[in-house]
C-alpha cells in the first residue's frame, strides 16, 4: 500500500522516507531511491531492548528533523517511538491494518494498543473493523487500501508469461501473496494446500512474499510431501504480474483489517478464497468467499468452486468503489499537508 500510494504524490510537496527493521535489501529499496526517499534500518524491536530502541528513535529524530511527521503502520512498535516522536515535537499518525490481536500476545498487545491511543495525534485505519480494533472510543478516518487498477487488469499474455517463469502448463494454480508470520497463518495455508492436492493431484502454490517463518514452512511442506508443488517466490515487486499466473486467491489469515493483496487479487479478476478473521469490507467485488478457519473441507470446496468461476474484468467495480490509488493520494498528500500546517502554526503561537 505504502509504495503504490508513493509512487503517485507530487514528491515536491511530500517525501516518504522509510525505517525498516530489515537488515537484507528489500524489493523496493531501489525503486524508493529512484523516487527520491531514504531507508533507515532501526534495530530489530525485541521487548527487552525497549530502552535502546528508544534511544536510536530519539538520536534518528534529532538528526533528521525533517521527519515531522511520523506515519506508523505497526501498532506495536508504534507504541513504543510514538512516546520518544512526539518528545520530539513531531506529529503522530497510527494507521491500523489489524482486528484482533493474536491469542499469545494478548496482554503485551493490549499495553501497546493503550500506548498508541496516547500519543497518536491522527487515527487512520483500513476499514471500519481495523478502526473499532485500535482505537475503541476513538475518532478515526478509514483510508482505503487503494491499488493501481491499470497494472493489476488481467491480461491473457502476462499471464502466459508468469506462467512460463515457473513451468506452469494446465495446472491448478493457487495463488497467496503475503509475509510469512503467524498472523498471516503460513502453516494454515500449508494443510489446505495439502487437502487440495487430494483432489488435483497436479496443483500448484504459487507464494508471494517472506518473513521470519520461512524456514519454518518449508520444513513443513518437506513433511508433508508438497515441496515439488510449492513455488516461493520471496519478496517481488511485479506482484501484478505474478497474479495472472494464479486461478484462485488464497489467504488464510487469522486476522486482517483489510489486506491489500486481497484488493489486488480481485483488481486482478481472481477468485478469492479468504478466512473469515478477515473483515467482510474487503469483499469489493462479488469475488470473494469467507470460510472458517476450522473447517478445511469448506476451505477445499470454496478452492473448487472459485476455480469453476473463472476470471472476469473487475476494473470498473474497482474504480467504483473507491480503491483507484489517485483518488487515494490526493487525498492523503492534502492531509499530511494541512496538518503540517497545523504544526506551524502551533510552534508559532507558543
Amino acid at each position: 500500500m505504502c509504495m503504490s500510494l508513493y509512487r503517485h504524490l507530487d514528491r515536491k510537496k511530500v517525501q516518504f522516507d522509510f525505517v525498516t527493521h530489515l537488515t537484507e535489501p528489500g524489493a523496493f529499496d531501489e525503486e524508493i531511491r529512484s523516487l527520491g526517499g531514504r531507508i533507515f534500518t532501526a534495530p530489530r524491536f525485541r521487548g527487552w531492548n525497549i530502552l535502546a530502541y528508544q534511544a536510536w528513535w530519539l538520536n534518528h529524530l534529532k538528526r533528521h528533523p525533517e521527519h515531522r511527521i511520523i506515519h506508523g503502520h505497526y501498532f506495536s512498535i508504534a507504541g513504543v517511538y510514538f512516546p520518544v516522536a512526539k518528545l520530539r515535537g513531531r506529529v503522530t499518525i497510527a494507521h491500523s491494518h489489524a482486528t484482533k490481536l493474536l491469542p499469545k500476545h494478548q496482554l503485551i498487545s493490549r499495553f501497546f494498543v493503550d500506548a498508541v491511543n496516547r500519543y497518536a495525534d491522527y487515527r487512520l485505519a483500513c476499514s471500519e473493523a481495523a478502526g473499532r480494533f485500535l482505537y475503541p472510543g476513538k475518532d478515526y478516518t478509514v483510508i482505503k487500501n487503494a491499488i493501481d487498477t491499470e497494472r493489476f487488469t488481467f491480461d491473457p499474455k502476462r499471464r502466459e508469461a508468469a506462467r512460463k517463469e515457473f513451468a506452469l502448463t494446465d495446472e491448478l494454480v493457487i495463488g497467496t501473496v503475503g509475509r510469512m508470520e503467524q498472523v498471516k497463518n503460513p502453516f494454515g495455508m500449508l494443510a489446505i494446500f495439502s487437502e487440495i492436492l487430494k483432489q488435483e493431484p497436479r496443483a500448484a502454490l504459487l507464494w508471494v512474499g517472506d518473513g521470519p517463518l520461512r524456514e519454518a514452512v518449508e520444513q513443513r511442506a518437506k513433511e508433508l510431501g508438497i515441496s515439488d508443488h510449492i513455488h516461493m517466490t520471496g519478496v517481488r515487486s511485479d506482484v501484478d504480474s505474478l497474479l495472472q499466473a494464479m486461478d484462485v486467491f488464497l489467504l488464510p489469515s487469522i486476522s486482517e483489517g483489510l489486506p491489500v493483496s486481497a484488493i489486488e487479487a480481485q483488481a486482478a479478476g481472481l477468485p478469492c478464497v479468504l478466512s473469515d478473521g478477515i473483515s467482510r469490507e474487503t469483499a469489493i467485488t462479488d469475488r470473494c468467499r469467507f470460510v472458517p478457519l476450522d473447517d478445511p473441507d469448506a476451505w477445499v470446496r470454496a478452492i473448487e468452486e472459485s476455480f469453476r468461476q473463472g476470471r472476469s474484468d473487475t476494473t470498473q467495480a474497482i474504480i467504483d468503489a473507491g480503491y483507484d490509488v489517485r483518488t487515494t493520494a490526493a487525498w492523503l498528500q492534502d492531509f499530511y499537508l494541512r496538518i503540517d500546517q497545523e504544526r506551524k502554526e502551533r510552534q508559532t503561537e507558543t
